[in-house]
């Protein structure tokens, strides 16, 4: 019965891990989407200049002006932050929860308990780092896509 409500317990704490990722992802969605209207809303606001400006020029018989927007050329990319990437978030809270998992479970199912925690800890990392890593990769796969695409 110990070994079953330990294996549970470190299931569910793995299983309520996702709802901050999920509510994190719907947070940058939102943000990605209003810094998206933001940048459309400077662009029509300076195009709208760029003819009313060349309206007025041609309306009073000069030649029309030469010197760019500054509004027109600024990128409106939002700035990179820098800090880890999401593989290797990934690949830390994979090894992170790996060994714990591994540790718990090893510990519950083997004889010699402290050995056991030591093989389940050794071998729950290095799942855990592995099945992170490939979660994390994908997540900047997905990052750099969504960058292309803008």
């Amino acid at each position: 019965m110990k070994k079953y409500l330990i294996i549970i317990s470190v299931l569910a704490f793995v299983g309520c891990n996702n709802s901050r990722k999920a509510e994190e992802a719907a947070n940058r969605d939102n943000e990605i989407r209003q810094r998206t209207i933001d940048s459309i809303a400077a662009i029509d606001a300076a195009v709208e200049a760029s003819h009313h400006h060349s309206h007025t020029a041609s309306a009073n018989n000069s030649s029309p002006s030469h010197h760019t927007s500054s509004d027109a050329n600024t990128s409106t990319e939002p700035a990179k932050k820098k800090g880890m990437s999401n593989t290797t978030k990934g690949a830390l809270i994979g090894t992170g929860v790996g060994i714990v998992g591994g540790a718990a479970t090893g510990a519950a199912v083997s004889e010699d308990k402290a050995k056991g925690a030591v093989i389940g800890g050794a071998v729950g990392g290095a799942v855990g780092s592995g099945v992170g890593y490939g979660i994390g990769a994908n997540e900047d796969k997905k990052a750099r896509e969504k960058d292309t695409v803008r």
